[in-house]
Formats: structure tokens, sequence, C-alpha cells
């Protein structure tokens, strides 16, 4: 047993230290206990960048549990959507719950008009973390604000990627209407996203003039299910000598065809107001 513990106390000697290889005063000891308070502010930078990331998983969550509701049925085909600058995803629109079913999966800021209700509550509180862009139809010099901070929301390097419906209005999933070009005149990459439902179960389109969109979620969830594919298809830039307009004609060619819709050649504002009957009859 002695030679056991000369042995072994021989080994301890031939142990190197690790203090011996150190600069003197490297090694300082504690002052007093290390509380979570203090690993939280060890950067400003951390604690921000944590807290995106908690509210981007808190939407796709909360986006989920509406989506698995209504029994939805979603098929995704094509890369998922990633966070670069100098990027905007742009689809076409069936109904609010477009953004919902996209959500699900990518975090995006949306721009999108601001409504009453409950509704109103989730993008003044939850939405509202993503950098989300909101205006009102009814005011003109909305259209300015909106075109400035969707410029500075698409050169920001760390905001979440960008979404926008540039038909400005839901359509019924056949056709496709007229793109604006807001989005297509910032000189940076449009990534289409093609939505299309299967009108086997329910019809996911929303009219907004004849059902509140309350109304329009009951209907969804006591259906026996949604199903619905969606396509993220390639990145497009603005060719040499491409008008903005031009640009978002080509996009809305990519997106109808990959989602089986036809081009119409009419502003989606038509239906909040009616053209004048000359008018009409020109056409």
């Amino acid at each position: 047993m002695n030679k056991l513990n000369t042995s072994s106390s021989e080994l301890d000697l031939d142990r190197p230290n690790i203090e011996d290889y150190l600069p003197s005063g490297s090694i300082q000891e504690p002052h007093g206990t290390l509380r979570l308070r203090d690993l939280l502010d060890i950067s400003p930078t951390l604690t921000e960048a944590a807290g995106a990331i908690v509210d981007r998983g808190l939407v796709e969550l909360i986006c989920s549990f509406f989506v698995g509701s209504w029994t939805g049925v979603v098929k995704y085909h094509g890369p998922r959507p990633s966070i670069r600058p100098k990027q905007i995803f742009v689809a076409n629109h069936t109904s609010m719950i477009d953004f919902i079913v996209l959500e699900q999966m990518t975090a995006f800021a949306v721009i999108m008009q601001k409504h009453p209700g409950w509704v109103g509550l989730l993008q003044s509180t939850i939405l509202e973390s993503l950098g989300c862009i909101w205006f009102n139809r009814s005011e003109s010099k909305d259209r300015e604000i909106v075109a400035r901070k969707l410029r500075e929301h698409v050169h920001g390097a760390d905001n979440n990627p960008l979404l926008v419906f540039p038909e400005g209005t839901c359509v019924n999933n056949h056709y496709t209407v007229m793109f604006k070009k807001g989005a297509f005149e910032l000189g940076c990459t449009v990534c289409p996203i093609a939505i299309k439902y299967n009108k086997i179960f329910v019809d996911a389109f929303w009219n907004s003039r004849k059902q509140s969109f309350t109304t329009h979620l009951l209907q969804l969830m006591t259906s026996w299910a949604v199903v619905c594919d969606v396509w993220y298809l390639e990145p497009q830039n603005l060719k040499p000598g491409e008008t903005p307009i031009e640009f978002a004609e080509r996009v809305r060619d990519i997106i109808s065809v990959r989602a089986g819709l036809k081009k119409v050649p009419w502003d989606g504002y038509l239906k909040y107001s009616r053209p004048s009957p000359k008018h009409r009859e020109r056409k």
C-alpha cells in the first residue's frame, strides 16, 4: 500500500502545472457571485440578437397554430428563404392567410394594411417586432412613407426578409392582376413565391367586401382541410434596358405559370372603386 502511495505522489510531481505556462496575473479570482443578469448583460448587441430570435420563433409558432387549426396541408417546394441584404420576396395574394402560410416557415416582415380589432392588436404588438410596415389606403401620404420605409428596410443588413403582395388586394386564385411597380424599382433582387390553393375542401379566397376576416377564419376552421402548395422560385434581377413595370410583368409571368393562374390586365384597386361607364366602353 505504501508503494502505491509513493507511486501516486511521484506521478503528481511529474504532472505539468498549467499556471507555470501562463503569464503572471492572467489568472484572477472571481469577484463575488456570478448572476444570470450578469450573463445577459454581457453585450447589448447579443441581448438584442437573442430577443430577435425569440420574436421570430414566437411568430412562426403562432402561425403554425393557426395553420393547424384549419388542418392545413401545405407543401413547400424549393429552398427555404434566407436572410440576405438587398432582396425582397413577392407573392400572389388570395387571402390574408397567405401571410400566415408563409410566416410559419420564415419570419418575414410584411407590408400590410392596418386592420382594426384583434388583427390590429397582433399587428401593433407581436408583428411590430419583425419590422413590418403598415399603411392605410385612405391616407394619401402613406404611399410616400411606405416607399421610404420599404427602401430603408431592404438595404438594412440585419433586417428580416421583406414580403410584399404586389397585387395590392386579394384575388380569387384563378387570376393574377397587375403588379404594382414599387417592389421592382428598388435596385435589389426579387424572389418570387407562387401560392396555389386546392378547393377540394374549402375556397381560401377572402372577399373582404362580403365577410370579415374573423368569419373567414371560422369558415376555414370548420372545413375539412386547407390544401395548399407554395413554390419558392428562382430569384430575379432587373435586366439591362428593362423598366420596373416590365420587370414586374416578367415576375408576374413566372408566378402565374408556376401556380397555373391566368394573367389579366386589371388593376386590383378596381375592387375598391368601380370604373366609369366611359372607361369601360373604351376597354
